[in-house]
C-alpha cells in the first residue's frame, strides 16, 4: 500500500477538530418546505412551528411527570425496605443480647460465682 505524500511531508501530527450538530424532533422539521407545499404565508409557517414546539414541550413535561412518579415509587419502595431491614436487625440484636445474658447467667450459676 502507498502512503499519501502529505502524510510523509510532516502533516501527521496536526490536530483537527470535528463538530457534529444533530437536530431531532421539532428542530429537525423543515417548515420552509412544508410552507411551500401547502402554500402558507410566512406568519402561518411561524405559527405552525410554534404550535409544534408547544406540543413538544407538553409531551416533554408529561414524560418528566411520568419519570418523577417512577422515581418517587422507587424511593418509597427503597425506604420501606430499609425500614424492614432495620427492624429485622434490631430484633436480631435484641434476641442475641437476651440469649447472651441468659447463657452467661446459667454459666456463672454452674461455676457457683453467682447465686
Amino acid at each position: 500500500s502507498r502512503i499519501p505524500q502529505d502524510v510523509l511531508s510532516g502533516q501527521r501530527g496536526l490536530m483537527q477538530e470535528v463538530t457534529l450538530n444533530t437536530k431531532h424532533g421539532v428542530e429537525a422539521k423543515s417548515y420552509e418546505a412544508l410552507g411551500e407545499a401547502a402554500k402558507l404565508k410566512p406568519l402561518e409557517i411561524e405559527l405552525k412551528r410554534l404550535e409544534d414546539l408547544s406540543e413538544s414541550i407538553v409531551k416533554d413535561f408529561a414524560y418528566m411527570r411520568h419519570r418523577e412518579e417512577e422515581m418517587r415509587d422507587t424511593n418509597e419502595s427503597t425506604n420501606s425496605r430499609v425500614l424492614y431491614f432495620s427492624l429485622f436487625s434490631l430484633c436480631c440484636l435484641i434476641g442475641l443480647a437476651t440469649w447472651q445474658v441468659l447463657y452467661l447467667r446459667k454459666f456463672f450459676k454452674a461455676k457457683k460465682l453467682i447465686e
